[in-house]
């Protein structure tokens, strides 16, 4: 009886696993991308309900200040420490050092991890996926050589990994109401 009982919880054990697995790799929104840290996908912020931003490190002004927006509104929460921003790159050739990309995401708001594909091609599959729209503009008398224009919506994960929401709307009420409203569930 006691073997039974043995076999029955390592099979349920198993199953669990094989289910929670399953799970991620079938989810649209999951994505495994290069960190820091190694290669992360969404099973790697379990626990963590997450914002997540689509962006680029030598962007002028629209990303520095989306960023910006969420590091203000974070910081007005009670309940901070429940959100994690993940910011995805945009630009996976100028944003391939790892460590820099991180740290200039960190800069605006430190519980957060900066994601990098590995081409174009992991790039594409995660904003296709997101519906996220990006175009790369080449810019012949600039010395960034290149821009690139891309939708500025926020997508929020809450900590099993399920997708909730896209918040178009970033007018500061808005966006403070939606995240006030999303750490809150």
């Amino acid at each position: 009886m006691k073997k039974i009982n043995i076999f029955l919880l390592i099979v349920v054990i198993f199953g669990v696993f094989f289910i929670s697995v399953q799970y991620f790799e079938n989810n649209k929104y999951n994505f495994h991308l290069n960190s820091e840290k190694g290669v992360l996908s969404l099973k790697d912020f379990i626990g963590k309900k997450l914002i997540v931003y689509f962006g680029y490190t030598y962007c002028p002004d629209v990303c520095p200040s989306e960023l910006a927006l969420i590091a203000n509104v974070l910081e007005k929460m009670p309940n901070k420490e429940k959100a994690h921003v993940i910011f995805i790159s945009l630009d996976p050739a100028r944003d391939s050092n790892l460590t820099q990309t991180s740290q200039w995401v960190k800069y605006f708001y430190p519980n957060s991890t900066a994601l990098v594909a590995k081409d174009e091609k992991e790039l594409e599959k995660v904003t296709k996926n997101y519906g996220v729209v990006y175009e790369k503009i080449n810019l012949k008398d600039s010395a960034m050589g290149y821009s690139i224009a891309h939708s500025g919506e926020f997508y929020l994960i809450d900590e099993k990994g399920k997708f909730i929401k896209t918040i178009k709307d970033i007018s500061y009420e808005n966006f403070f109401n939606e995240i006030q409203k999303f750490l809150n569930e």
